[in-house]
């Protein structure tokens, strides 16, 4: 994940006091994410991190702000489409590569989505950025209802239904909560269900729909 920012001396360091964040956050947990520690890894002063953000929960804000402009570039290549594409096709294409990037980045996820650094709240920067993941999600349903492919409704409900859905899915395999042997597969089983719920009967299937269970699956409370 990255943030696209034109470069400037200043604009470099803040780069990379954020992409040394990012490495610790990946490898260590959100615990390493000290100001020494992050000003350390970037090869710059502590000093540096106060200059360019407030602190550490400003570094945390970049990290939620980037994480979400990039989740908004991924399914924004898909909801976008053509007049030629399969929009059921194109919803599925996207929710798999936000699963993809969940899994890729995991401990940045957990940042986006479940308040995993005690005291830190996003800014209202950050929130706007954050909301436009999901109007993403909104106008790729809304093409789906255009097309009539998707059967009509409030595309915003059908939204956080959707996105509900597919964050239940990657939270529980984010925790290892899995009661299956693939869950790639039982992915794909989901997003057929979904396409398949929300249809008028000419959505077509994102893929195989069947699942095996695990033998000594486990829960975690």
């Amino acid at each position: 994940m990255k943030q696209a920012r034109r470069r400037t001396p200043s604009t470099a360091i803040e780069e990379a006091l954020v992409g040394a964040a990012f490495h610790l956050l990946e490898t260590e947990g959100p615990g390493a994410l000290s100001v020494r520690r992050v000003a350390a890894e970037a090869g710059v002063a502590p000093m540096g991190v106060y200059n360019h953000f407030e602190g550490k929960n400003g570094v945390v804000d970049a990290i939620f702000r980037a994480g979400f402009a990039t989740l908004t570039d991924e399914l924004g290549v898909v909801a976008a489409g053509t007049a030629d594409d399969d929009p059921a096709a194109a919803l599925c294409e996207g929710l798999r590569r936000y699963r993809r990037l969940a899994l890729d980045h995991p401990r940045t996820y957990e940042v986006m989505f479940f308040g995993s650094i005690p005291g830190f709240e996003p800014s209202e920067e950050s929130l706007v950025v954050a909301a436009a993941s999901f109007d993403v999600l909104v106008q790729a349903i809304s093409r789906g209802m255009r097309a009539g492919v998707f059967a009509d409704a409030d595309p915003v409900l059908v939204a956080q239904q959707m996105w509900a859905a597919v964050h239940g899915a990657v939270a529980l395999e984010i925790a290892d909560i899995c009661m299956v042997e693939d869950m790639e597969r039982t992915y794909e089983a989901l997003l057929d269900t979904l396409v398949r719920g929300i249809g008028t009967g000419t959505a077509r299937p994102s893929g195989d729909t069947g699942t095996r269970p695990r033998a000594g699956g486990r829960s975690r409370a």
